[in-house]
């Protein structure tokens, strides 16, 4: 059952100190003055910005115990109007989604994420190598395709297949750039031929540093 807010001021006000009461008429003008631009945003820390502003009370105000009226009051309004009292969280973005922020193409999204995927699996078998390589390791390429870590006298032992250095290579090769009609620039950065970002600078020649450490180990 919805509260008419106009009615409950009127209630509230009645046992509220002067003060209060005027404290109660602002924050109840503010929501009206929400309604009344089409906003249906009633949360505490919005009317508590916009009370604060005009010397009312403040959003931490509204929060506290004392505040338990105002926030009844907005409450009753935000109903009244079908608007929300609390603030929606919005949506925590991967590192993927940033990545493809103002891209548009359905297709090129596909595409980005399965890379994208590859080269997470690839980014950790490469910073296990890294790890060991700090601790004397010896960095071994072999064809089996199952890699299998041996104790040696020197230290750990680690087999990187020919297959994932393989992967990485084929990631920004040439075939690979011309095939998904990308360019990569001299600054790493992997772009479409209408210049559109697909991985920002550092991502190329990050690839050639792993490519090259490998390798060269």
């Amino acid at each position: 059952m919805k509260i008419d807010p106009n009615l409950f001021l009127a209630e509230l006000c009645k046992h509220a100190t002067p003060r209060k009461a005027q404290s109660l008429q602002l924050i109840y003008t503010i929501c009206n003055e929400q309604a009344t631009r089409g906003s249906r945003d009633y949360s505490i820390a919005t009317i508590g910005a916009l009370s604060s502003a005009r010397g009312g009370p403040s959003s931490a105000a509204i929060r506290n115990k004392p505040g338990e009226d105002y926030r009844a009051l907005i409450k009753a309004f935000a109903e009244s109007v079908q608007g929300f009292s609390k603030k929606k969280r919005e949506p925590e973005h991967s590192d993927a989604d940033r990545l493809l922020e103002g891209t548009h193409d359905p297709v090129l999204k596909a595409r980005i994420r399965l890379m994208l995927a590859e080269l997470t699996c690839l980014r950790g078998q490469l910073l296990a190598a890294r790890n060991l390589a700090n601790q004397n390791a010896v960095l071994t390429l072999d064809n089996d395709i199952r890699p299998v870590a041996q104790e040696t006298m020197e230290g750990e032992k680690l087999l990187f297949t020919l297959q994932e250095v393989s992967a990485l290579s084929d990631a920004i090769s040439t075939s690979t750039m011309a095939h998904w009609g990308w360019k990569l620039d001299k600054a790493g950065r992997v772009t479409t031929e209408s210049g559109q970002i697909v991985f920002r600078a550092g991502f190329g020649t990050a690839l050639h540093k792993a490519i090259e450490f490998t390798t060269k180990s």
